[in-house]
């Protein structure tokens, strides 16, 4: 990893991953953690959380590795042609939106919170979900899920009741080339993506510290 740090006295950081292809804004620089989940078509993928506090608010950044389903599709020891078959890999990816969606929904119910609202999004126009929950203790979560390149990113903000809304959070992502540009689409009434603009990321904003890992 190498990290481009200029300072970090100030407030926030603008966290870019080159790996996992996205930049976003967080208060601090974030700590990794790694997990296995379970698809929708049941096959183990990797996941890497970043996440923070600041103050008594936490946000968190999963990304979900589906760059190698086909091969963990065809690897599994419990093969069918239900499971396995040849195309399967790639509905199992593309289910990958409503099976967060699903997760979240059974987490909430489990933990007595509450959705109150569910919706289509896009970021850069790649589309995506979005949910905002109270939960049990009168704080409100904010999530956005949004599927590209074969990499799931869940974003979740959450902050006590009575603060500020911290849905800003969501909507602070970039999505990322494999040489660290900008990428934004235009899709049709179908969904489908008919042009790409790349550009280089934006100057930081004042206040803000922008961190590069490779």
């Amino acid at each position: 990893m190498t990290f481009s740090i200029p300072c970090l006295a100030q407030d926030w950081v603008e966290y870019v991953h080159r790996k996992d292809l996205f930049a976003i804004t967080f208060p601090s620089v974030p700590q990794i953690d790694e997990e296995i989940r379970i698809s929708a078509h049941g096959v183990s993928v990797p996941a890497r959380i970043y996440s923070t506090q600041k103050n008594s608010n936490s946000y968190s950044l999963t990304v979900i590795d589906y760059t190698d389903a086909q091969k963990r599709h065809q690897e599994r020891d419990d093969q069918t042609d239900a499971s396995s078959g040849p195309r399967v890999w790639i509905m199992d990816v593309r289910a990958s939106v409503m099976h967060a969606a699903q997760n979240i929904r059974k987490r909430t119910n489990q933990e007595g919170g509450v959705i109150l609202y569910e919706g289509w999004a896009d970021m850069d126009k790649i589309e995506g979900h979005q949910l905002q929950i109270i939960n049990s203790d009168q704080s409100r979560t904010y999530i956005g899920i949004h599927l590209n390149n074969s990499r799931l990113y869940i974003l979740e903000a959450t902050a006590p009741q009575n603060y500020p809304p911290v849905s800003w959070f969501q909507q602070s992502i970039q999505f990322l080339n494999d040489e660290g540009m900008r990428i934004r689409y235009t899709i049709d009434p179908d969904g489908q993506r008919t042009d790409i603009r790349i550009v280089p990321l934006a100057d930081v904003h004042e206040g803000t510290v922008r961190v590069v890992v490779e």
